[in-house]
């Protein structure tokens, strides 16, 4: 459906690259030269074939600004086989793009077209996640108070941690020991001997234990105050979330792993989360992340984006961040900000003096550099109508070492 004035979307490339597997980035042309960015991540080749085998043929040609109408085709398209998963992720990533693109033919950034600022500065706290020369996640374990003294001189107050993750392998998380759990619990310990009620500490679970086993947890840590525990069971039965809420007075955290509105309105009507946090990325882009926090809103719980990816998403959650007005804190990585974000993007914005810098420019404000095509580990592929009359056509080619192949 090609939009007033001629504008219509011509072209979708997808770029992964080796050396940083876990994501892809989507750019998203149209006939007039503005160009939208998007990202999804974690095992993004699923994602990459999505887009171009199912979506690429019904949004070639479609007026991008119809953001609303396109999001809800593919999410009925989808629908007939599944909901979530890679198609979703990879309406994530379009929608995203979808924004950007809107923004600069608006001249205004996102935060702006989403109904401007709720608030003057956007409180960060740290994923210890280990990147490249970042060992954060190997000093969380051996050497937390070190860990913590970096970052409170560099204002960063909060962090989250994941050590009960490990301890789950030995019976598959059905079981927890005593001794285990004093492991588990020795850096929430330490902190908090070193740095009293000076830092604020969160629990990732990802989704390992057993209700008996994370009620044990959740007793286990509650005389050191986490300000939230997030995923320590699966997210597949939300009568369980209820139990472990009932369990403990730790703050309960629902969850990166789920999709849409509609999986979230059930978490909110049987009262299973005192913190609302979805992933841009996954859950549907910028429009849906939206009506997530706003659903959240009307149950007056607060909302904090899952950010564990790109550059691309990282500066979606500032956008977010700066907008939404029950947003809390926004999670940074700074394993990845610190390390490779400059390196592939322009104008990220950073976290300074444990605050997340506001966006600049319009859309997302931040661009591809120009050297991404040459770079020699990237997988890149590409869909386009090259006349209005022409059938898609599809190109693709692979740097070296491509660990999506098979």
């Amino acid at each position: 459906m090609i939009g007033e004035n001629g504008l219509y979307i011509n072209k979708i490339e997808t770029f992964q690259m080796t050396q940083h597997p876990r994501e892809i980035i989507v750019q998203i042309h149209t006939n007039e030269g503005v160009v939208g960015l998007g990202e999804s991540n974690s095992r993004p080749a699923a994602v990459r074939e999505v887009i171009h085998s199912q979506c690429a043929d019904l949004l070639i040609g479609r007026d991008p600004r119809d953001i609303e109408a396109i999001w809800s085709m593919f999410y009925k398209a989808f629908n007939h086989h599944g909901n979530s998963g890679a198609e979703m992720r990879a309406l994530s990533a379009i929608d995203i793009a979808l924004w950007d693109i809107l923004g600069k033919l608006s001249n205004q950034p996102i935060y702006r077209m989403l109904g401007g600022l709720s608030r003057e500065k956007v409180k960060a706290y740290n994923t210890c996640v280990g990147y490249l020369n970042n060992n954060d996640r190997d000093k969380f374990m051996n050497e937390p108070e070190k860990l913590m003294e970096e970052l409170l001189a560099q204002n960063i107050s909060t962090i989250k941690i994941w050590p009960f993750d490990e301890l789950s392998r030995e019976f598959q998380g059905q079981y927890i020991s005593p001794d285990m759990l004093e492991k588990g619990v020795e850096p929430f310990r330490r902190i908090r001997e070193a740095f009293g009620n000076e830092v604020e500490l969160a629990v990732e679970g990802h989704g390992r234990w057993n209700l008996p086993s994370a009620i044990r947890i959740a007793q286990a840590l509650e005389e050191y105050e986490p300000l939230w525990l997030e995923d320590i069971t699966p997210i597949n039965n939300i009568d369980t979330l209820v139990s472990l809420k009932e369990s403990t007075n730790i703050p309960i955290a629902v969850s990166e792993r789920l999709f849409t509105r509609y999986q979230y309105a059930e978490v909110l009507q049987k009262g299973a989360a005192d913190i609302v946090i979805s992933d841009p990325a996954w859950t549907g882009g910028i429009s849906e992340t939206k009506k997530i926090a706003s659903l959240a809103e009307t149950y007056n719980l607060p909302f904090a984006p899952h950010n564990c990816g790109g550059a691309i998403l990282h500066t979606v959650c500032a956008h977010l961040g700066y907008n939404i007005s029950n947003f809390w804190m926004m999670e940074s990585v700074r394993a990845f900000y610190d390390t490779y974000y400059s390196d592939i993007f322009t104008n990220v914005p950073m976290v300074k003096d444990g605050y997340v810098e506001l966006p600049s420019g319009p859309g997302l404000g931040i661009e591809l550099k120009q050297g991404i095509y040459d770079r020699k580990d990237l997988i890149y592929e590409i869909s386009e109508h090259t006349n209005e009359d022409s059938e898609q056509n599809i190109y693709n080619f692979s740097g070296d070492g491509d660990p999506w192949k098979g």
